[in-house]
């Protein structure tokens, strides 16, 4: 059984390497000119160095690191999945990084995500059954749809929080507002190796956070955003703390992560209806679509922040209500992400349409 001061300390060591790391990760990018220009895509002005990703996982990685020295009687299971962990952490930071400094073909990066899922997959972070609501039972799935789901889920999380990091400070804010929620969760369920490991992404996210909330001084790249993505993945898969308390393995996590995973996934329903590969980059994510209502790029993430910690409450609900109500949960939470984006495109059109009133008046002034 762990303890309190077990948790502070691992805490304490992620947020000072995160908070002495990143400056370093600052300086070294700018040495080396691994920046981030702007471009027609990204909404920044001014050249940022990259590396950010770096000193997360860094500080993960030594927090994690100390576990294993300070604790050496863990059981074999998690001591076994940790190592399991920490190899496809460091395999997607150097693909990250990779695709950070030499901006690697979509497709490549895309099967060495599946890669590192499959990696996970052999180190026992699995979806191997699911639970029925409606007939009070345990869906025990087979290998290959285990396989399949599984890919599914960390390749999904993956390139969610890729997508999200779009704005200074979203994605590294997002993450540490979900681990702070899923903390909560996993203490309830006396889950304690959950929330070391999210304990170790708090710390390493809100160290980086320093520096990168707006204005930017340091972006976390891919390297970060998709390390990130595979962490919050993983502590879904590393127990069964989930399974008794809701219909669904993954219903915590899925609602805590509802704004980047939805995002993603409309982001490949748009790409497909127009026909485009999906791995075609646009300015439609919600981040941009905020941006275009005029909105300010601070206020736009405050109020995502807002939206992230209603989702991690809401996330708690699923552990406290019984299960035949879980889906009734689910069918509201999607009801009202619906809304909501209906409503952002209304102020959008509005927003244009003032924007068009604006244009003629002047032309008309001239």
């Amino acid at each position: 059984m762990f303890n309190l001061l077990l948790f502070m300390y691992v805490l304490g060591i992620s947020l000072l390497v995160s908070l002495l790391m990143t400056p370093l990760m600052k300086r070294i990018a700018l040495r080396f000119k691994i920046l981030s220009r702007p471009g027609r895509r990204r909404v920044h002005t001014r050249s940022v160095p990259y590396l950010g990703g770096v000193s997360i996982y860094s500080a993960f990685v030594i927090s994690i690191l100390f576990i294993f020295y300070i604790a050496p009687q863990l059981n074999a299971d998690f001591m076994y999945k940790l190592k399991g962990l920490l190899l496809g952490g460091t395999f997607i930071v150097v693909l990250g990084l990779w695709d950070d400094v030499k901006n690697m073909k979509p497709l490549i990066k895309f099967i060495g995500q599946i890669v590192v899922a499959l990696i996970l997959f052999s180190y026992g972070f699995r979806i191997e059954l699911l639970t029925n609501p409606f007939l009070n039972s345990e869906i025990h799935l087979p290998s290959y749809l285990s396989i399949l789901i599984t890919v599914i889920w960390v390749v999904g999380l993956i390139n969610a929080m890729n997508l999200i990091d779009g704005l200074d400070g979203l994605a590294a804010g997002i993450a540490s507002i979900v681990s702070g929620s899923l903390i909560f969760v996993a203490l309830f369920l006396h889950n304690d190796t959950t929330v070391l490991l999210l304990i170790a992404l708090l710390g390493s996210t809100l160290g980086f956070l320093r520096y990168n909330f707006y204005p930017a001084q340091i972006f976390m790249g891919d390297a970060g955003s998709m390390f990130i993505g595979l962490i919050l993945a993983s502590v879904a898969l590393i127990g069964s703390q989930y399974k008794s308390a809701t219909a669904a393995v993954l219903l915590v996590p899925i609602t805590a992560l509802a704004i980047p995973i939805s995002d993603t996934f409309m982001a490949v329903i748009r790409r497909m209806l127009k026909r485009s590969s999906i791995f075609t980059a646009d300015k439609k994510h919600i981040h941009h679509r905020l941006l275009s209502t005029g909105l300010e790029q601070k206020q736009i993430v405050l109020f995502m922040y807002l939206v992230t910690l209603y989702l991690g409450i809401f996330a708690f609900l699923f552990v406290l209500i019984p299960e035949k109500y879980a889906l009734i949960l689910l069918v509201l939470l999607g009801l009202g992400l619906f809304m909501g984006s209906r409503i952002i495109g209304f102020i959008e059109r509005r927003a244009r349409i003032i924007h068009r009133l604006e244009l003629k008046k002047r032309k008309e002034e001239i």
